[in-house]
């Protein structure tokens, strides 16, 4: 009898097309850096400049740009930034293969953290610690979600006391925490933990063939498009020191003041601790501030924070917009910056 031939089987080897992520920090022996060594990713780091003179450098453009060039020429996908010392993250991503990269602003992570720990199941019963000034899309993803949500003043680096003290209200919550400073706490997991946890995402997001700018414009997608800026104004005379505030003061007094040329939903006077709704006529208490800040909200899902010092005016301006597509991505962010400079114009011009 004669046998057919065997046929060998063979395994054939296919290359997996994982993330390539690099971290940047201030300190080249940063303890984030050191705790990935044993968790086995696969990774490079490059140590950027402005942190040894500095014991609070920031993350912005041009501190990343190194990592970028680097990122860029290297073929990443990724870029985290850290600064263990004072928990703070910054992530850059790409749109795509082909795009550059994009700096992704405190708000924008802080979104994108919030989601990804509110679908993970992990943390039951989670509560949202954030600062008044961080966006409005935080607060949306919060309340639709139906987690517990504290909004409160948190002064640069100031983001863990303030959590430690809204524990004590949501004693068997873990808690999640987000400050405009790029700060990010969660009572659950170590600074190092949270870089993991973005790590893992991207791994998962790759897979898939997509990126965490994919992901953001899942988020908006769900929970709208929203704009943040802030703008300072010098106040350069008394006179123009006294015009700004006695806005603010006549907000105050007459809430439905601006009915005619920006009608309101609500205004939140943290000095007094009370926020009136302007539809129901209802003022609800809380905790009050020595703060001189007013958070005004109109009817076309746009809110200003006025924050005066002695020689500033600071507005912190929130803005939602319709559905954004991600080829319309820049074009909506450029009308939407238009948007925010005309209504900073109407209250410098005093309405």
């Amino acid at each position: 009898m004669n046998l057919a031939p065997v046929e060998e089987l063979t395994e054939e080897l296919v290359e997996v097309d994982t993330a390539k992520i690099l971290f940047a920090s201030f300190e080249k022996n940063d303890p984030t850096i050191s705790a990935l060594d044993n968790s086995g990713l696969s990774y490079e780091q490059i140590q950027l400049d402005g942190g040894k003179n500095n014991p609070n450098p920031v993350f912005n453009f041009m501190t990343l740009k190194p990592a970028i060039d680097h990122a860029t020429a290297e073929g990443f996908s990724l870029i985290i930034a850290t600064d263990a010392k004072n928990e703070r993250i910054t992530i850059a991503v790409k749109k795509d293969e082909k795009s550059g990269f994009v700096i992704l602003n405190s708000h924008q992570l802080a979104a994108i953290l919030l989601n990804i720990w509110k679908d993970s199941g992990k943390y039951e019963d989670m509560a949202c610690l954030k600062s008044i000034h961080t966006s409005d899309l935080v607060e949306n993803i919060a309340i639709k979600s139906g987690l517990k949500l504290q909004s409160e003043i948190i002064e640069p680096g100031e983001l863990r006391k303030t959590m430690a003290e809204v524990q004590k209200m949501y004693e068997n919550s873990p808690i999640c925490a987000f400050n405009i400073d790029q700060q990010v706490c969660h009572s659950a997991l170590d600074f190092f933990q949270i870089v993991l946890e973005i790590t893992q995402k991207e791994t998962d997001l790759k897979a898939s063939n997509l990126t965490f700018f994919d992901y953001m414009m899942e988020i908006y997608k769900e929970f709208g498009f929203y704009k943040e800026k802030t703008i300072t104004v010098d106040l350069n005379t008394d006179a123009q020191r006294s015009h700004l505030l006695s806005i603010m003061d006549n907000l105050r007094k007459n809430p439905k003041s601006l009915e005619a040329t920006f009608p309101l939903n609500s205004v939140t006077d943290y000095k007094k601790g009370v926020k009136f709704n302007i539809l129901t006529d209802k003022v609800n208490s809380f905790a009050g501030s020595t703060e001189n800040i007013l958070k005004i909200e109109s009817a076309n899902n746009l809110s200003v924070t006025f924050a005066p010092s002695k020689t500033k005016m600071v507005y912190y301006i929130s803005i939602k917009g319709g559905f954004i597509s991600k080829e319309k991505y820049v074009m909506r962010n450029k009308e939407m910056d238009a948007e925010i400079l005309r209504v900073i114009q109407m209250f410098n011009r005093g309405l």
